[in-house]
């Protein structure tokens, strides 16, 4: 009898797996303002942005990195006064749409719903700004719309996958049926906050909006937006452009740490630009900063 209960209660644990593991994958959401962003309704997948300063047709546009949103600009954008700053949350990020397929989610697919829009919003003329995954939806944006990107700077994006250190707990929320049931307990923070601390240096409290931004995501935008296998590296990216880029850099970054990617980016003919102190995410950690570093830049 004993063997028979505990038989019946493994295929119960089973069939719940895999029924919650069916729910998960084909989580999806249309897109809905958020952060005071409003949403843009477009041919592809639609998105929210955040506008700050004066109106025009040109724009500093600003792209966050994987599991961020357009809250994580807010204190970069603010110090940027005489400038029309768009900030733009990536598919199936913040408050923008997201689906269930991967194509949706690779850079190139990102760019070109970028690209709708500042079509949408009339910028024709565009200084990008991408922080880490956003770095490389900068630069394929810059690649696809050579005449109305007229520069690029890119903050903590990898020179090569390879020198990508993901959390292990990353993985395996995206294994299959055990990646499904881990995506439950994402919304309890002592359980994220060691991996979301990579996005920072060790000392600089996790902040809430990285909470809040990582909850946001469905679990296929988490897992197909992570995915960059196959991709071209960032410094092949460069190479194929004519536009000017800048690589900035957190001294303390251990996700994609900083010394072998500084490195790279130098042998590619690139001079980053370091800030001291500052992790993963020097826009959040070190706003100040971060500023100075691509105001020259921008201008």
């Amino acid at each position: 009898m004993k063997w028979r209960i505990t038989v019946i209660a493994a295929v119960v644990v089973v069939a719940a797996l895999a029924v919650n593991a069916l729910l998960v994958s084909r989580a999806t959401h249309s897109a809905q303002a958020f952060d005071g962003g409003r949403v843009l309704e477009l041919d592809g997948p639609d998105l929210n942005v955040k506008e700050f300063g004066p109106p025009g047709d040109r724009a500093v546009v600003l792209l966050h990195g994987y599991s961020a949103s357009v809250e994580w600009w807010n204190r970069v954008a603010a110090a940027l006064p005489d400038h029309r700053v768009v900030a733009v949350d990536l598919v199936g990020h913040g408050g923008s749409e997201a689906r269930t397929d991967a194509e949706s989610y690779s850079i190139d697919s990102q760019a070109r719903a970028v690209r709708s829009a500042l079509d949408a919003i009339g910028v024709r003329h565009a200084i990008v700004v991408g922080h880490s995954m956003g770095g490389f939806v900068a630069l394929a944006l810059a690649e696809q719309d050579p005449k109305r990107v007229e520069r690029v700077a890119i903050s903590d994006t990898p020179a090569e996958m390879s020198l990508a250190e993901m959390p292990a707990l990353a993985g395996l929320a995206c294994a299959p049926v055990i990646g499904q049931a881990i995506d439950r307990l994402r919304s309890v923070d002592v359980v994220t906050n060691s991996s979301l601390q990579t996005g920072f240096a060790d000392g600089f409290a996790v902040p809430p909006l990285a909470h809040r931004s990582l909850e946001r995501l469905t679990h296929p935008a988490l897992c197909y937006a992570r995915d960059q296998d196959g991709e071209p590296a960032a410094v092949d990216r460069i190479a194929r452009l004519e536009q000017p880029v800048l690589v900035v850099w957190g001294e303390r970054d251990v996700l994609t740490p900083t010394a072998v990617n500084v490195q790279r980016y130098r042998q590619a003919g690139l001079t980053p630009v370091v800030i001291p102190g500052s992790g993963h995410s020097p826009m959040v950690e070190a706003p100040g900063e971060f500023v100075n570093a691509i105001t020259e830049f921008i201008q």
